[in-house]
């Protein structure tokens, strides 16, 4: 038998067994209370193996420590070890527990027993053995981001990753402290291998803890995040409050119902922008008050995808300023190839690489021996590694070094005996060979947990089984109600007992822990598992009954709660054809919708469906409908075409249904055709089936079609410029559901026709949807459709003043009707219309109100447009520094990325390719797109906005480098009929493109004197000069520059001079960097080439140069400087 004293003291003893030293023999009390006496002899009786009771009383009394109460007094007395006493000594003193002595006999020494920690297994305050390097890892990642260290990197995700039970959250645990002490906060959330379709599971617990830790901020720091929510958020505010019941520690719960904002209807595959808007506000204004947040996410392999999706947004989210630190913890055995969390962790990387944040990665591997035997010594607070070298070498084979399965391996050893210790020696006993013969077949921990749940009373044991069907987190009261209803009523053999004092129990032997008010979780997910499999009891269909129990039994209000949990319990049951299975089903697919967890929606769906009975049409139309119709949309979000399809055939081939109920199914089919089948034309013919069954048949003929556009435009001009923006404010809302069901067609077909390019059909819908507000009131299509209709009016009878007074309209109408399509009226009143008739400043503001706004609405089309307006368009025509917008770009380019919108992906490679081109010297490659960025000859795409992009900025680099000849010869050949302003009609740089267009024009006229180049040139003069009077802020200039490259050309050298000074001065007093540059060059020319003026040359070429400079065409500079020189030389 082995038997293992505790550490020695300072003076070569060990803290269990006094030395014969007569030194300490002295520092003995001299007299004892007769209740000390007394307890000392029942202490003596009950260790027949002791000898010499002096040891035992010099020990307990002198070197541990041990607090005894008197009776008579109520007070403690300690009796302390002496002044020599070593660390180690002290360590161990420590862990006697104040004990109190009120009975006699047996029982008091009972409980002296039971209240000593000495004699337990020092579990607790187990630290993490034999992680440095990954200690390390983590914490120095943390400190980086702390120190800002390698750029502008304010976000990191650590990967942990291990076997179960390997340590993944006790390492992330680590930088608790140091983040707490860093002002950060440290918050953790947890997903279950029970309810791996439950959406947001994890995220929502830690997001919970994270607004509790507000709780007890000062109210003045409460109050100023609840006036930033509702600032920023406003209705997504309550929508995370459905999801995350905690953030009502900022907001007013009432103020909620009192909005109504929740019955907001917005399609599914826009709710996962908006459920992304909504994540990424709330971290950043709860991260302006608590920096860094610190986010630890533990078992991610049972995440759903939606969560993921929140994980991927938060760490790429470009506007937040404020660290942010997730870490991830994952089983590496249970993640392959074919799981969702595998490719996840691969497009992580793939952004990581393009520096949108960093990515660690720590794998844990089993503890070695030596690993093992430290975590024994410190569970037994033993110093001599040889005393339990042997014992380590057992709990090594039978555990593998998993470090969970090591503490249930000790537990289990010493609950059966075979590790014990002597409170007379104060040694730990064990004997290995014993050990061995008795755990040959333990290689389970599940097995280990199950054999420590078995030792419980039967009751204990049934109501574990119960809260592990609950979760992995679970409240008292729901399974108090489940234990006092459902047990009882199914006569399952619970004989009473209170749930809160069985569950003190199974906290007390470390199966659960509170996890906040009223709220229990599992220690370990093993745990859970080992309850679910403690009997035969906990079979699916047991499951299934507790679900439909809890279905019927709990409150309206309770029910949305946990609706999720319930469906799940239902579904695993192996049911089928129950009604009330079908309808807890569509309130789970309902609700996933509205968060825009898309996947488990499409679950919940289409398992509801399977449930519905025979003759479901006739006895369950409403129930049918709503499932067919909902399980259509998730799955056409997912992208998941065939499957939608399956269900819209099936209702639309239904004969008893109306127009009105097959709607939202047909118009999903037209999308269908139009955007996954690429039948553009054919979707178009399909919308207008549509819109016949409705009743509304208002095309001539498609033969007429141009026809009959021309004249609904000019009537509605008329009637249009006789609404006044303040009559707005009173026009009715319609109320029809008809006439509301027509207009968001007629929007449908909007789109469907521009795409198709059928511009006068497209032309028409909108004349059609503001006719009908004109005649029956507000919608929310009309803001953005009266926005279009400015743009017709700009585009056709170049009707500035009309085409200015429709976009107020569409601004007032915009106030009225919400943020609904507001980047789609923003987008569309500036980019066709304002652009010419405001000047380019004012549209910085506008577009970024479009892109946030958008953001909320779930409109990734049209806020990415008011973004490449914002931060790549407008500063470049507005001539501001190639570097200040340049530094943009990486801030911007992930949103674009996210949203998949191809188009303007590749304008803003293009363009941000032409603008690192103009930074290089003047060679042949500045002028070819072929870069870092971008690469025209890897590139394959053929819309008219990419072959547009391209061609402008190939011609705006071949104008500043000089290659005139180059640029002439394009325009006449591959690009004939192809420029920006023919391919993207009235689109903002179609200005610009067309003024240097008419400079290469002009400069090639003066340099060749060739007629064909002067009619050109004078063809955008003229063209401009209509702009200018038409009332075009922007193109004073243009008009300007224009006029004196004329006079040139007509030899009225005054009026040249007068006409380039000018126009250098108004684009100077504008602050547009590239034309003063470009303006003072070309002055420069003029006057060496024509009067032969060298003082005039050099001085306007020198401004050229500064101005170059200033706007950072550097290389540009340098060539000029060269031709200085040359001039010079000559």
């Amino acid at each position: 038998m082995n038997q293992s004293t505790r550490r020695k003291d300072s003076n070569g003893s060990y803290d269990g067994h006094a030395a014969n030293d007569n030194t300490h023999a002295e520092e003995q009390p001299t007299a004892r209370t007769a209740l000390e006496s007394t307890f000392f002899e029942e202490w003596k009786d009950h260790h027949e193996e002791v000898e010499d009771s002096s040891v035992i009383t010099f020990d307990l009394m002198t070197r541990n420590a041990l607090h005894l109460k008197d009776e008579e007094s109520g007070s403690f007395r300690s009796y302390c070890a002496s002044p020599t006493t070593s660390r180690s000594s002290l360590r161990t003193s420590s862990r006697l527990s104040e004990v109190q002595i009120h009975e006699t006999g047996n029982s008091r020494y009972e409980r002296v027993l039971e209240e000593l920690t000495i004699n337990k297994l020092n579990i607790s305050s187990l630290g993490v053995v034999g992680r440095n390097k990954e200690k390390w890892v983590l914490q120095n990642c943390f400190e980086r981001l702390c120190q800002g260290k390698d750029g502008e990197y304010v976000h990191e995700l650590v990967l942990i990753k291990g076997y179960s039970g390997i340590g993944k959250s006790v390492l992330a645990r680590t930088i608790q402290k140091k983040v707490e002490t860093s002002s950060g906060v440290y918050v953790e959330g947890k997903y279950e291998f029970t309810s791996t379709d439950e959406p947001y599971s994890g995220i929502s617990q830690a997001f919970g803890k994270l607004c509790n830790k507000f709780k007890d901020c000062p109210s003045e720091t409460r109050n100023k995040i609840s006036s930033a929510i509702k600032e920023n958020l406003r209705e997504e505010a309550f929508m995370l409050m459905g999801m995350i019941p905690e953030i009502s520690v900022f907001l007013d719960c009432d103020e909620s119902r009192s909005t109504g904002l929740g019955c907001i209807t917005i399609p599914g595959g826009r709710e996962h922008e908006r459920w992304k808007y909504a994540f990424r506000t709330f971290t950043r204004i709860l991260g302006s008050h608590f920096s860094p947040i610190v986010m630890v996410l533990d078992d991610l392999q049972w995440a759903d995808i939606s969560s993921l999706d929140i994980l991927d947004h938060l760490l790429s989210d470009f506007q937040n300023p404020h660290l942010l630190m997730i870490v991830g913890c994952y089983r590496s055995n249970e993640v392959d190839e074919n799981s969702i969390l595998f490719n996840r962790i691969q497009t992580l990387e793939g952004k990581c690489q393009k520096g949108i944040f960093r990515l660690t990665d720590i794998e844990l591997q089993n503890c070695d021996v030596d690993s093992v035997n430290k975590i024994i010594m410190s569970m037994m607070d033993i110093d001599d590694e040889s005393e339990t070298r042997e014992l380590a070498e057992v709990c090594f084979k039978r555990t593998l070094g998993n470090p969970f399965f090591l503490i249930e391996f000790m537990r289990m050893l010493h609950s059966e005996g075979c590790l014990e210790f002597s409170l007379g020696l104060l040694k730990w006993k064990w004997e290995v060979a014993k050990i061995e013969n008795m755990t040959m077949s333990t290689d389970n921990v599940v097995d280990l947990l199950k054999s420590r749940m078995s030792k419980l009373s039967n009751n204990v044991q049934l109501l574990l089984q119960y809260a592990a069907c609950l979760g992995a987190s679970f409240s008292i009261s729901i399974l108090e109600f489940v234990w006092n209803e459902y047990s009882r009523a199914l006569r399952f053999g619970a004989e009473g007992g209170n749930v809160e004092s069985m569950m003190k129990t199974a906290q007390n032997v470390q199966l659960v822990e509170s996890c906040g008010a009223g709220e229990l979780r599992w220690v370990h997910d093993k745990v859970q598992e080992a309850a679910l499999s403690l009997s035969n009891l906990v079979t699916p269909s047991f499951r299934c009954s507790i679900g439909m129990f809890l279905f019927h039994g709990l409150d309206p209000i309770q029910l949305e709660k946990q609706v999720f949990e319930v469906a799940d319990l239902v579904n695993k049951g192996g049911v089928t054809g129950l009604l009330d299975v079908a309808v807890l089903n569509l309130q789970a697919a309902e609700k996933a919708r509205k968060i825009a967890a898309l996947q488990s929606a499409a679950k919940y769906a289409e398992f509801g469906i399977a449930q519905l009975p025979m003759g479901k049409w006739k006895l369950h139309r409403g129930l049918t409908l709503q499932l067919y119709s909902l399980g259509a949309e998730v799955e056409y979000a997912l992208g998941h075409i065939n499957k939608a399809e399956e269900y819209i055939a099936i209702i639309l081939n239904r004969e008893d249904l109306t127009a009105m109920e097959t709607l939202p199914l047909k118009k999903m089919k037209a999308q269908i055709l139009a955007t996954a089948h690429l039948r553009w034309h054919e979707a178009c013919d399909y919308g207008l089936v549509i819109l016949k069954d409705l009743g509304y048949n208002f095309v001539w003929s498609r033969a007429l079609v141009p026809v009959q556009m021309l004249m609904a435009i000019k009537n509605l001009a008329k009637r249009v410029k006789k609404v006044k923006v303040e009559d707005v404010e009173n026009m009715k809302v319609i109320k029809d559901e008809k006439q509301r069901a027509i207009i968001d067609i007629l929007k449908l077909m909007k789109h469907l026709t521009y795409s198709a390019n059928t511009l006068p059909l497209c032309f028409l819908c909108v004349c059609k949807v503001i006719e009908m507000t004109l005649d029956h009131g507000l919608s929310l299509c009309s803001a953005d459709c009266f926005a279009t209709f400015g743009g017709v009016l700009m585009f056709l009878f170049k009707d500035h003043a009309a085409a200015s007074h429709v976009c107020d309209l569409a601004f007032a109408f915009q106030n009225r009707s919400g943020r609904r399509h507001i980047a789609d009226t923003m987008h569309g009143a500036w980019a066709f219309v304002l652009v010419q008739t405001k000047p380019l400043h004012e549209g910085l503001h506008l577009t970024m109100k479009g892109y946030s706004e958008g953001v909320r609405d779930g409109d990734p089309l049209d806020s990415t447009n008011c973004l490449i307006n914002r931060f790549v368009l407008l500063p470049y025509m507005m001539g501001r520094s190639l570097e200040s917008i340049i530094e943009q770009f990486p801030k911007i380019a992930p949103q674009l990325e996210e949203s998949g919108i191809t188009n303007n992906i590749l304008t803003l490679k293009v363009w941000w390719q032409m603008m690192l081109n103009l930074q290089l010297p003047s060679v042949r490659t500045a002028t070819r797109l072929e870069g870092e960025k971008f690469r025209q000859s890897e590139e394959k795409a053929e819309s008219n906005m990419y072959i547009g992009n391209v061609n402008l900025a190939i011609g705006e680099l071949l104008l500043f480098f000089g290659e005139h000849e180059e640029r002439a010869k394009r325009l006449l050949g591959e690009e004939k009929g192809k420029t920006y302003s023919e391919l993207v009609q009235g689109y903002p740089p179609h200005g610009i493109e067309t003024f240097h267009r008419g400079i290469t024009w002009y400069a090639m006229a003066r340099k060749t004197g060739k007629r064909k180049y002067q009619c050109r040139a004078a063809k955008v003069r003229k063209e401009i000069t209509k702009w200018v009077k038409k009332g075009n802020p922007n193109a004073k200039d243009y008009d300007l520059f224009l006029r004196a490259e004329q006079a040139v050309l007509d030899k009225k050298y005054d009026k040249a001079n007068t006409f380039y000074k000018k126009a250098i001065v108004h684009a100077a007093r504008i602050g547009h960097l590239s034309h003063v540059a470009l303006y003072n060059e070309r002055f420069a020319e003029y006057r060496l080439e024509v009067h032969g003026d060298g003082d005039d040359y050099e001085y306007y070429m020198t401004e050229a140069m500064r101005y170059y400079a200033e706007w950072g065409a550097h290389g540009k500079g340098d060539l000029l400087k060269h031709e200085l020189y040359k001039i010079h030389d000559a």
